[in-house]
């Protein structure tokens, strides 16, 4: 068994290596040039790296394009996208309530530019590459078993349910956007049977449902629509106005996975985890799911910002992976914001505990002198086997 860790600059991809079959965790970047070279450079080397496997799966753990572009490139650009046995994604698409987590994470696309995205912008991308490129779709919650050897810890589909509602109520029943909400739940509810129907549950659906799904391929005559509602702006504003971080709700749903029985390699992958959820996760809080007394290697969350930042050390982590990378933001303190924290680089230092990661130049502690050692970082080299 063995990690390969690729350096994707600020962005995810891991590769679970083993005899028999090999799990790709994640695959994309929010950066265009990574260590001086083109995004497309490091994608077409990962694609020819994976090519070597015959047997693999994929997991996305949530839908942020530093985790999925590679994803897409690969499927609009390479033939080998067919490659992969099966997908997993987070499961906020097995029942129709989702539909209304589904409607903030297209919301918190549609902020990003104040108006309706184009394909090429995270759940859409994905749902429409998926359209393209047919797959196997399995999806994730708390405690679903998985390739035989690991276990969800994350989501709960039922306490993101609640956060949902929190935020859905609030918007909904504002008379002024209650056309709107709506026609985004409209949406929202063809996407998620469109995914739904990739999975092996989706696919015994009656010929009925079938073609209710069929119908939800159409997407710019739903775009116009919505685009052409007035209250339509009047939303994007108010949640601009207020602050709304919906886009919070893509790390909500993030996939936390770890090995299905205690041993001496024991993982955990916590891909964008929330601060709070991984909290609950580290108490078992519903008595379920305990984590190990001791990892071998330990995927931190979300590139091990200070925002996102969880105390490892009492499991007595042998290797920490860090995919950490510049990120040119728009301004000075989000940019400082998504710069690796010093209790990782320096503070924070675990005795014969290795801290591999992608980068020194994003790193808080690396100026006044950096504990990692010098061999643990990938930089400039495409990958590291752990």
């Amino acid at each position: 068994m063995k990690v390969r860790m690729y350096n994707v600059g600020f962005g995810d991809c891991f590769c679970l290596r083993d005899r028999k079959k090999s799990l790709l965790v994640d695959f994309g970047t929010n950066n265009s040039r990574i260590e001086g070279r083109p995004r497309r450079e490091i994608f077409d080397v990962i694609i020819s790296d994976l090519s070597t496997i015959n047997c693999k799966n994929l997991l996305l753990t949530h839908f942020h394009m530093d985790h999925l572009s590679g994803l897409l490139y690969m499927m609009k650009n390479r033939d080998s996208s067919f490659d992969f046995g099966k997908i997993y994604l987070p499961d906020v698409f097995s029942r129709e309530e989702m539909s209304r987590t589904l409607v903030l994470l297209l919301l918190a696309d549609l902020l990003k530019e104040s108006g309706l995205p184009s394909r090429q912008v995270s759940l859409f991308a994905l749902v429409d590459a998926l359209l393209e490129n047919k797959q196997n779709v399995e999806l994730l919650s708390r405690g679903k078993l998985f390739e035989n050897k690991y276990q969800a810890l994350w989501p709960d589909t039922d306490v993101i349910q609640q956060e949902t509602d929190t935020v859905y109520n609030e918007l909904s029943q504002n008379e002024k956007f209650t056309e709107v909400m709506e026609v985004l739940l409209t949406f929202a509810e063809r996407l998620r049977r469109i995914i739904w129907s990739m999975t092996e549950e989706g696919k015994a659906q009656s010929e009925e449902e079938q073609e209710k799904i069929s119908l939800a391929y159409v997407y710019d005559r739903e775009f116009r629509r919505i685009k052409a509602i007035p209250e339509f702006k009047e939303l994007l504003n108010f949640l601009n106005t207020n602050k709304v971080n919906l886009r919070q709700f893509k790390h909500k749903i993030s996939i936390v996975f770890q090995n299905a029985h205690d041993g001496e390699l024991n993982l955990l992958f916590t891909g964008d985890v929330q601060p709070e959820h991984m909290k609950m996760i580290a108490e078992n809080y519903d008595g379920n799911l305990p984590l190990y007394e001791h990892y071998w290697c330990i995927k931190v969350p979300h590139h091990g910002t200070q925002g996102h930042y969880f105390d490892f050390s009492q499991y007595e982590p042998e290797n920490m992976l860090i995919s950490n990378g510049i990120h040119f933001a728009n301004s000075k303190k989000e940019s400082k914001e998504l710069r690796t924290s010093p209790l990782y680089g320096g503070l924070f230092y675990i005795p014969d505990t290795h801290m591999y990661c992608s980068n020194c130049d994003c790193c808080d502690c690396y100026e006044n002198g950096c504990s990692c050692k010098e061999a643990d970082v990938i930089s400039p080299a495409y990958y590291k086997d752990i």
